[in-house]
């Protein structure tokens, strides 16, 4: 019988002395016992004696949502227990975290080891975003568990702990230098030597928590090219969402969550669902197992070729005039459903309702079997004065009567082309932003934000910000967003501003959307806060904003508060301009004209 919910309180002390400790493993023969360096974190349970045959459970994210799915997790443990491998290693995230708060910290921790400690074999945690989100809680990974990477080998294979998060280090935070990627020069040396010491096991693993294979200039690849010839397997987590990539003819897994949060799909091959897994090695052949709690899949269940099919199933191509000069403006959606995968699928789609737009037909359904491609058409018209909101469809798609795609769309009836994004920026800040810690509600605004008056375009001006002296900046981003972070240097609890101009040939109403990327948000035209643009009492992280901006002839002031708790903060403002007439300029000649 699997338990829903198990009370653990007795056995978190044990759990606690033994990770305090991390000492070698004791009461097993020495040849199979891997030698770990000092102060690894590893929970210390026997291992098997098997001199070539053995198994390990991977098990996935437990946080970042699924609050409510512990029951998910400890049915895991408990079929990790009954199949019984040498051990087990978790890919990081196994608190909620993002928090500098020790007590916050310090009970979380104990809720993890609760539900960990029925597990009957080692365990080796390796360190995730939510478990270290800032150097207080790289600090406290450090104290309580210890090593944040690690290396040894076990049965004559390498295995290879990396922690993605080294640049919270507390003395390097500040000065990280990124150039060298996200693992960090001492990382980095340490798994070069580890691999130059051990070249010819049988099996090289590595782990990490996020898959930073696929993202350029993060130092996956002087790793990778280390790793050169060998045979090695490389397990990540982090999305929530399995797949199987293939490298190098190497196998890269980003496995899914065991109790994580995500929106689970019917259709196994999406990789969207609740699962851990157990790797067999037998000689040097490697068996990878992917469990869902009562069913066991096997490891190319999901797929890159797959989810490559699935990205072209559905294209939405729409076709929209927003013309100012006509009192109305008309356009359509055209909807193709091509169905490239082996079983019939059948979508729905529904409009909200929407008192500006007249949307005809309001609902529809499609459905295509193997190898057979359908097309529909919905019509839209709106006053040209007053199309905001914009409308907003929901569809789901089934797959051989198995959810597969469920997801929520905006109607936008400026093309991609016409949008202008403005990547160049005077910046002024960090600011204190004058509260203690996160709000228990990250709804609510503070009232301090509230009050913060904006400044003078002095550029020449200096103020005292949250550690100094500081003047505007000017910033010239080379992606699509403004990264604060980078800009204000990571600081939590702060705030800051940026301000830009657009010169309009004439009065006029544009068309413009943000993207914030941060806790807290205004936006301001001509020192003027722009309705719609922010939400009083609305947590704004990664959330888009569609609105007008009623420029004036000439020069336009636009300014942007952004606020934020933790520090990892960004923005991305666009601003229509399908004539070309508008012109950009992070400091303009003549403000005035």
């Amino acid at each position: 019988m699997f338990r829903i919910h198990k009370q653990k309180f007795e056995n978190f002390a044990k759990i606690t002395v033994a990770l305090v400790l991390c000492v070698a493993i004791t009461g097993i023969a020495a040849a199979q016992s891997p030698e770990f360096p000092e102060r690894m974190p590893i929970v210390e349970r026997p291992f098997s004696s098997d001199p070539d045959k053995f198994s390990f459970a991977i098990i996935g994210d437990k946080t970042g949502g699924g609050l409510d799915k512990w029951h998910v997790f400890d049915r895991s443990i408990d079929e990790i227990n009954t199949l019984k491998p040498d051990f087990a290693i978790m890919v990081g995230d196994l608190i909620q975290g993002d928090t500098s708060d020790l007590e916050q910290l310090a009970a979380e921790w104990q809720e993890f080891w609760q539900h960990e400690s029925d597990l009957i074999v080692p365990f080796l945690p390796l360190p995730g975003n939510h478990d270290i989100t800032n150097p207080v809680m790289y600090d406290y990974w450090k104290e309580h568990l210890g090593r944040t990477y690690s290396a040894f080998v076990y049965k004559d294979c390498l295995f290879i702990t990396l922690n993605t998060e080294e640049w919270h280090h507390p003395v390097q935070a500040e000065a990280w230098d990124w150039e060298k990627g996200w693992f960090g020069e001492e990382q980095t040396k340490y798994v070069e030597d580890e691999l130059a010491k051990h070249p010819d096991v049988r099996h090289t693993f590595v782990f990490m928590h996020r898959p930073l294979w696929l993202q350029k200039h993060s130092g996956w690849e002087r790793i990778e090219t280390a790793l050169g010839e060998r045979a090695y397997t490389v397990f990540a987590g982090h999305y929530h969402n399995l797949t199987l990539h293939t490298r190098n003819d190497r196998r890269y897994f980003v496995l899914g969550a065991t109790g994580g949060g995500f929106t689970p799909q019917d259709v196994r091959e999406y990789g969207a669902f609740d699962h851990y897994s157990i790797v067999t090695i037998d000689g040097k052949e490697v068996n990878v197992a992917i469990v869902e709690p009562g069913n066991i899949h096997p490891a190319d269940i999901s797929t890159t070729a797959f989810k490559d099919r699935l990205a072209n199933l559905l294209a939405f191509k729409p076709q929209f005039d927003l013309n100012r000069d006509q009192p109305i403006s008309n356009g359509n959606l055209e909807i193709t459903l091509e169905n490239t995968l082996e079983k019939p699928l059948k979508l729905e789609i529904v409009f909200n309702p929407n008192e500006n737009w007249q949307i005809s037909p309001n609902q529809l359904s499609l459905q295509v079997k193997p190898g057979q491609t359908t097309k529909a058409t919905v019509t839209f018209s709106v006053s040209s004065d007053d199309f905001l909101p914009l409308p907003i469809y929901n569809y789901s798609a089934l797959y051989g009567g198995e959810q597969l795609l469920n997801s929520r769309k905006l109607f936008h009836p400026i093309g991609r082309e016409d949008m202008r994004i403005l990547k160049n920026w005077m910046l002024l800040g960090p600011f204190a932003l004058g509260v203690p810690k996160v709000p228990a509600d990250v709804t609510e605004v503070p009232q301090n934000f509230l009050d913060i008056p904006l400044p003078e375009s002095n550029f020449s001006e200096t103020y005292q910000g949250q550690t100094g002296e500081i003047t505007w900046q000017e910033y010239r981003s080379e992606s699509e967003s403004v990264n604060l972070s980078e800009a204000f240097g990571n600081a939590e609890l702060a705030y800051g501003f940026a301000i830009s101009y657009i010169k309009s040939p004439n009065e006029q109403r544009v068309f413009a959307q943000i993207r914030w990327g941060s806790n807290l948000g205004r936006l301001y035209l001509n020192g003027i806060e722009i309705s719609g643009a922010a939400i009083p009492g609305k947590h704004l992280f990664s959330w888009w904003a569609h609105f007008e901006l009623p420029l004036k002839a000439g020069w336009n002031t636009l300014t942007i508060l952004s606020g934020d708790y933790n520090g990892w903060w960004d923005y991305r403002m666009e601003v229509a301009d399908p004539t070309n007439t508008l012109q950009f300029s992070v400091k303009p000649i003549d403000p005035q004209d």
